[in-house]
């Protein structure tokens, strides 16, 4: 009952983007079409290059010039490495086509929805315009823009979240985030916002139904 006096409450769902609403790897592209190829700018990505470097590629302290120039490495073109970045991230796309319907409908009802993702460069100038986001969701608050990483507090204070609900006039709890990581859910929780913690599309999927169906039937 509590929770559904929650739901009652809401004015806007954030939702995460990698492993929420999308699981395509940078290279998606690659991974049937020249599997080598994708190994290894895969093995270069994530376990060559330091978690930190990638970090500091979503706060926007490096950018995707830094990050290619690494991935070329010896053997591969700049220029090549460059174009098979920009089309793995012009060409992902959605776990479920259908919860852009679900999502409409959210927003329909009042509820903004939008993404709230710990992201790269290569997001905001490939990706979103590539999918035409702008035009299923409210607004899209990326850590590389914002830089600031959705984990980022300071004393009572989302700093990822602060402004755009200040900006709104939205309160904490009037907020859900929808996201694959439980460690920043738990921190939303702590901080007073709602939050739903998933671990496949049909995780997803249920939510956006719930949220949209409103507390009555909320079967999560």
């Amino acid at each position: 009952m509590r929770e559904a006096k929650r739901l009652t409450r809401l004015k806007v769902i954030f939702v995460d983007w990698h492993k929420t609403l999308c699981s395509c790897p940078f290279f998606h592209h690659l991974e049937k079409r020249d599997a080598s190829l994708y190994d290894k700018l895969e093995y270069r990505l994530f376990e060559e290059m330091p978690i930190e470097n990638f970090i500091e590629w979503m706060r926007g302290n490096i950018t995707k010039k830094d990050i290619v120039a690494r991935l070329a490495g010896n053997d591969l073109p700049v220029s090549k490495v460059s174009e098979l970045l920009k089309q793995g991230c012009e060409t992902m796309f959605l776990d479920r086509k259908d919860y852009l319907k679900w999502i409409r409908k959210i927003r329909k009802k009042g509820i903004k929805a939008v993404i709230a993702t710990d992201n790269v460069d290569t997001f905001d100038e490939y990706t979103v315009p590539s999918l035409k986001l702008m035009r299923y969701f409210d607004d899209i608050l990326s850590s590389c823009r914002l830089r600031k990483l959705k984990k980022d507090v300071n004393g009572k204070r989302l700093l990822f979240f602060d402004d755009f609900l200040k900006k709104n006039g939205i309160k904490y709890d009037e907020a859900m985030l929808i996201d694959d990581d439980e460690k920043t859910i738990k921190l939303c929780k702590h901080h007073g916002m709602q939050g739903k913690v998933v671990r496949s599309p049909e995780d997803v999927l249920k939510i956006l139904m719930m949220i949209e169906a409103g507390c009555d039937r909320c079967e999560y």
